[in-house]
């Protein structure tokens, strides 16, 4: 049978080895079009949260914080794109078993729900964010481009998806803590095996 596309596999290349990866030892890369997606949505992120919690803390109805709100929501656009991308990129080329990588059954699952849960943050929280502008007073700019409107003024819930925007926002940064702990024990327990699968190179 033909291998299912799934986006539950820990990220999009793993090593063939069948057993632990000694330091060292060869490894399969990710395919160099995952690497790029990969590390461009890892600074676009880091950059969404910066800005993010510096405008939150400006006076509201000034140039300058409407300025970083229409800044952020025009990089959020591009973080749904760049994750629509990749997400479609994953599906039409399915990466191979991570097993061995993990030293059991347990730790290969926790990969898969925390990694599931990490492309579904990353779809959501734009999407949230967008869906938040939608239903707001003013209309969605890219880049000072104005989108045609796809919701009505509505403040019950231009509420309600900002705050699922920023609850997703912080289980994404959780989740972002945890995927880099996982990075921290692997270069304990296989070296540099586990950059190497994601470089640029």
């Amino acid at each position: 049978m033909g291998r299912s596309h799934s986006i539950s596999e820990p990220m999009d290349a793993a090593c063939s080895a069948p057993s632990a990866v000694a330091p060292g030892e060869p490894c399969e890369r990710y395919t160099r079009p995952a690497a790029v997606l990969h590390w461009l949505m890892a600074v676009l992120l880091i950059g969404q949260f910066a800005v993010g919690l510096y405008m939150v803390e400006l006076p509201k109805r000034t140039p300058e914080v409407a300025y970083f709100y229409n800044l952020h929501k025009s990089f959020g656009l591009i973080a749904l794109m760049l994750i629509t991308v990749r997400l479609a990129w994953r599906w039409r080329n399915p990466p191979p078993p991570s097993r061995a990588l993990h030293r059991s059954a347990m730790q290969e699952k926790a990969s898969r729900i925390s990694h599931r849960l990490l492309y579904l943050c990353m779809l959501l929280m734009p999407l949230f964010g967008f869906a938040g502008s939608s239903f707001g007073k003013y209309p969605v700019k890219f880049f000072g481009y104005a989108l045609p409107r796809l919701g009505w003024e509505s403040p019950v819930l231009q509420s309600f998806f900002r705050q699922a925007h920023s609850v997703v926002a912080w289980l994404l940064c959780a989740l972002i803590v945890l995927h880099l702990l996982a990075v921290a024990y692997h270069l304990a327990t296989s070296g540099r095996t586990i950059l190497q699968r994601m470089s640029l190179k």
